[in-house]
């Protein structure tokens, strides 16, 4: 179980992105509202206290919009008021995400005595003009000082966020940048697909075909050549879009895709507490508003029935490649998954999207380019 927080501030707005995220003005006017919006975090946290309970939290991930945007200090005196407030465990997964331009040795000095013992890094590419298309203000050169600060500064725990499928990217492109990756020796590695987002830019680019990006077979085999160049890295592929070495899989993210509760804090944040489903209001001033009188606004909230819940339950877990445990689900809600699920499985089986070995059910190599078929089996 864990923490969500998220830092809405950016820079520039990526061309890619539907995220909620606001792009900063002057610095005396983002400053301010930066405070103001700390100062709601910090409130809204007093408030999941006590909803909460004491069941302790293993893990804290503040993501964005860009939180190393963020004076350090500003954001690390939170982060410690956070660990002191809500029940984390003795040693949570503390992870930020940051981009490369906005990243200093000194930010992550003071992050890292704030706890921050693993950060994200927001990279997508190795070649400045596919950086360009896509909106992203750092360049392929900024990436290594990055990581060498974040060593430097005692973090050595780095995930690299990359992205394949962009306009006018070829696979030799994915292969370089996969390699420039490598070279890096990051403990973790993420490879998601483009998905082009409604209302973006570069979904009306496209659309209107002023942009072309590679079909799915050149993205299916861009896919492909992720997971074989990885793997003889000796990087375990352990859920569809993510690799890691040995021992470094994303805890945090291991929430999701195992459907467990989650705290969410910030404007746009979602989280799922005691049974209830809920996402903050995306408006930053809203939020800040909501936070002066005490309570949540909520765009969306929703108690999750229980049938709701094992169907989501074997959704995302089915992401994971070692699959969902029989055994685990039965512990978890009393009943086979057999017995909700056995005729969606047995065809399932039949198209060779999944395996059933050793009490495990999972995906095989066919069925992670077709993810979406085998998730939706299970919505009842």
């Amino acid at each position: 179980m864990g923490v969500y927080v998220h830092i809405p501030f950016c820079a520039q707005k990526c061309n890619y992105c539907d995220f909620h995220s606001v792009v900063v003005g002057d610095e005396e006017s983002f400053l301010a509202v930066a405070d103001n919006y700390l100062l709601s975090l910090r409130q809204e946290a007093l408030y999941y206290r006590e909803k909460w309970g004491n069941r302790p939290l293993r893990t804290l991930f503040v993501g964005g919009g860009t939180p190393s945007l963020l004076p350090p200090d500003k954001l690390g005196a939170t982060l410690l008021f956070l660990k002191e407030t809500l029940p984390f465990s003795q040693e949570p997964e503390i992870t930020m995400e940051a981009n490369p331009h906005s990243l200093t040795l000194e930010g992550a000095e003071i992050l890292r005595k704030a706890g921050v013992n693993r950060v994200s890094l927001g990279v997508q590419a190795f070649q400045d003009e596919l950086l360009a298309v896509i909106g992203r203000i750092h360049r392929a050169g900024d990436v290594a000082g990055s990581v060498a600060a974040l060593r430097e500064a005692g973090i050595t725990n780095i995930n690299l966020d990359l992205i394949f499928g962009l306009p006018g990217q070829t696979e030799d492109d994915w292969a370089e940048t996969l390699e420039s990756a490598l070279a890096l020796q990051p403990s973790h590695l993420s490879c998601y697909g483009l998905i082009l987002e409604e209302g973006t830019p570069l979904e009306r680019w496209v659309s209107t075909g002023l942009l072309e990006v590679p079909s799915d077979d050149e993205q299916a085999t861009m896919y492909e050549r992720a997971s074989s160049i990885l793997k003889a890295a000796g990087y375990e592929h352990y859920e569809i879009s993510n690799f890691c070495r040995p021992g470094f899989r994303s805890q945090h993210n291991l929430l999701y895709w195992k459907n467990e509760p989650f705290i969410g804090l910030g404007s746009g944040a979602t989280g799922y507490v005691k049974g209830l489903r809920y996402k903050n209001a995306p408006d930053v001033q809203d939020y800040l508003a909501t936070w002066k009188q005490g309570t949540p606004y909520y765009a969306e909230s929703a108690l999750v029935p229980l049938e709701q819940e094992m169907d989501e339950t074997m959704m995302v877990g089915m992401r994971l490649l070692e699959g969902v445990k029989e055994a685990w689900f039965r512990r978890r809600y009393q009943v086979s998954y057999w017995d909700l699920y056995g005729e969606a499985i047995r065809d399932l089986l039949k198209r060779g999207l999944v395996d059933y070995s050793e009490g495990y059910l999972q995906v095989t190599e066919r069925g992670l380019f077709l993810e979406n078929q085998v998730s939706s089996a299970f919505l009842r």
